[in-house]
């Protein structure tokens, strides 16, 4: 599965509140730096050991936006590996995969990016999917000598359900820091269960002014665009089942409509995504599914996992993805 690998490097103004990242020599975006940022990035800058930075806020708290800053200001200087875990506006891989991109510390771009399918563009009725997709992405950035690594985690806060997920999130990933984006108190809660936790230093950080705030419909609208720009390219081709694991929710596979539309992942033995595929016909008797995905090598697929959500990218706007066939 290729991916456009521009080469980026970040240059701050005189003015010290914001930064302009550019790609090939365009100015792609400015980052308004918030506060404790800058104190963040230089305790990392000046650590011995390797940094895990758990990011944490509510949706539209500006996560990404503090992440990308992390990430611009120490991949020059290190190997810094940037783990993306919202499914639903997913910057690395498509809707519906948790991705990492791992920076080499040098002004080389970054290598491919490793996906994990997780099937949904939400955590919800996902969690075990969503958690262990994360710690094989956290794993495989420390395998690969990652100096620091920035975790972009789910916007699912909010309740009983958001705290006890982060929790299980943060507990299972083991950060060295914990950086907390708060208009408030909102995430107190969470936030005592680690408070005298050895190893872990916790930031509270107040949410940027320049956060923006997305209504559903662009956030929709967000992923209907990058899941039309993935599947481009895409041609149909035939993926020979025998032999293959099948994980996640396996239709009837002796039904050949019975995954028609079906959002698929075909990985590789390690269960990362080769390629996104729309599963059409399975014949005969479930021994070859029919896919529309962008090229890949058959030989390569060790497992198919079959997500939640239909597409279908002829649909209105809108309408593309939806949970029924």
């Amino acid at each position: 599965m290729r991916r456009v690998r521009p080469r980026e490097r970040c240059i701050k103004h005189y003015k010290p509140w914001t930064t302009t990242v550019l790609v090939r020599g365009r100015i792609v975006a400015t980052i308004r730096i918030g506060e404790g940022w800058e104190a963040l990035v230089a305790a990392l800058l000046r650590a011995d050991a390797p940094e895990r930075v758990y990011v944490v806020g509510a949706t539209d708290s500006g996560k990404t936006m503090l992440c990308r800053y992390i990430v611009d200001e120490t991949a020059p200087r290190m190997s810094t590996a940037y783990v993306d875990c919202d499914t639903g506006q997913s910057r690395i891989g498509p809707p519906t995969t948790e991705g990492m991109l791992l920076y080499p510390g040098s002004p080389e771009p970054p290598g491919l990016p490793y996906l994990r399918f997780i099937g949904s563009t939400s955590p919800g009725g996902h969690f075990i999917q969503t958690l262990t997709g994360a710690k094989r992405l956290v794993e495989k950035a420390a395998e690969l000598g990652a100096g620091t690594t920035v975790i972009d985690s789910p916007g699912l806060v909010s309740g009983g359900v958001g705290a006890e997920f982060q929790f299980q999130m943060i507990d299972l990933l083991h950060p060295t820091r914990l950086v907390v984006l708060q208009r408030g108190r909102e995430l107190e809660r969470l936030l005592a269960n680690f408070s005298r936790r050895p190893a872990m230093t916790v930031h509270r950080i107040p949410v940027s002014s320049a956060a923006v705030a997305r209504t559903a419909v662009e956030r929709r609208r967000y992923r209907e665009e990058r899941l039309k720009a993935y599947f481009a390219d895409a041609r149909l081709q035939e993926v020979p089942l025998s032999g293959l694991g099948l994980q996640g929710r396996v239709p009837d596979l002796k039904n050949p409509r019975g995954a028609a539309r079906r959002l698929v992942s075909l990985n590789d033995p390690e269960s990362f995504t080769l390629a996104l595929g729309i599963a059409g016909e399975v014949h005969p008797q479930g021994r070859v599914l029919e896919v529309v995905a962008p090229p890949f090598d058959p030989a390569a697929i060790a497992s198919v996992r079959f997500g939640s959500i239909y597409l279908d990218l002829a649909a209105e706007p809108g309408h593309v993805e939806s949970c029924r066939p």
